[in-house]
């Protein structure tokens, strides 16, 4: 019951990013994110929630892949610095 829960959550939370990236709204980006981590200050994974955030290195807006640059490494296709909370 909890597990599923914290699906839905996830799930919403998605949604919530999913909208931002649709009407190009950082606000719910930011809103997003608070939720995030209250969850993860609950003890709760937030979920894969860097594909959704705007990459500090390339630039890559929210919801698209990063942009490989010179000298910086890319893990699981992604900047370490965006994947961080």
């Amino acid at each position: 019951m909890a597990r599923q829960q914290l699906e839905r959550a996830r799930e919403a939370v998605q949604k919530i990013h999913q909208a931002a990236v649709r009407h190009r709204d950082p606000g719910l980006h930011e809103l997003a994110n608070d939720i995030s981590e209250v969850a993860l200050t609950l003890g709760h994974d937030a979920g894969p929630v860097q594909e959704w955030r705007a990459c500090p290195v390339c630039g890559a807006e929210p919801g698209s892949h990063c942009l490989h640059k010179p000298r910086h490494e890319m893990v699981n296709g992604m900047h370490p610095e965006r994947t961080k909370l």
